[in-house]
């Protein structure tokens, strides 16, 4: 895999530094730090379907998804299964990207996507340097280790508490009071085969909470009505 190169290095600079102001790993780091991170960073631009790492091989580095969204999957004789999906504005793999490791799934754009890529030796060094910077590293594997955790909880439950809790963890303030609002990222086929379960499933248990007047639906926006009830479905 090789990084699509804009035209000329200055708007390459430009392209990374404006990707690279939102990053949630640099935020309250030092100048100089920022600066360091600004020149190594690249971005890989991927279309529909193309693979940023496939299973076994190597991460370019710490990977932030800057616009579009990606699928985790593995794939064997026995079919696929989606581990994950990844929304714009979050980074992912870390654990395999800091050890240098074999990236234990396949990252697949579900749209066309542009990747923010830390250089593994930029990281290493600011690791050592920056305490902000580990500060906010730590934080982010703290919570992507609870939430594996939280997940793994979930994988017990039946379906409806499954999909209750997904919904919580989507959840935002809709813009009427007292209302909260949730977007599915992706399409119901591939938000049902990250839940383990199928599409069919997905429908009609979305059709049970909002006959239980829980949610309503309109294709992938949600309009939560009963938001405590779903919390409570949820756990």
């Amino acid at each position: 895999m090789q990084a699509c190169e804009p035209p000329n290095g200055r708007a390459r600079a430009t392209l990374s530094r404006d990707a690279i102001g939102t990053l949630p790993l640099l935020q309250g780091v030092a100048r100089r730090s920022f600066a360091r991170a600004s020149r190594g960073a690249s971005i890989r631009q991927l279309a529909r379907g193309e693979l940023l790492a496939r299973r076994g091989g190597r991460l370019p580095g710490l990977c932030h998804l800057a616009s579009g969204s990606l699928k985790l999957c593995v794939t064997g004789d026995g079919g696929g299964r989606v581990l994950g999906i990844v929304p714009a504005g979050e980074s992912f793999a870390e654990a395999p990207a800091l050890l240098a490791a074999p990236c234990p799934f396949d990252v697949v754009a579900l749209a066309d996507s542009r990747v923010l890529v830390l250089a593994a030796a930029d990281v290493e060094q600011l690791l050592g340097s920056d305490a902000r910077f580990a500060h906010n590293l730590v934080e982010l594997l703290a919570r992507r280790d609870l939430a594996a955790t939280l997940e793994l909880q979930g994988a017990a439950q039946h379906a409806l508490p499954r999909l209750a809790a997904y919904l919580v963890a989507l959840l935002e303030p809709a813009a009427e009071a007292g209302r909260w609002r949730a977007r599915l990222p992706v399409s119901k086929t591939l938000v049902a085969a990250r839940l383990g379960m199928k599409k069919e499933t997905l429908s009609r248990l979305l059709r049970e909470l909002a006959d239980k007047g829980v949610i309503g639906v309109a294709q992938r926006d949600i309009t939560v009505i009963d938001r405590e009830r779903l919390l409570a479905l949820g756990r």
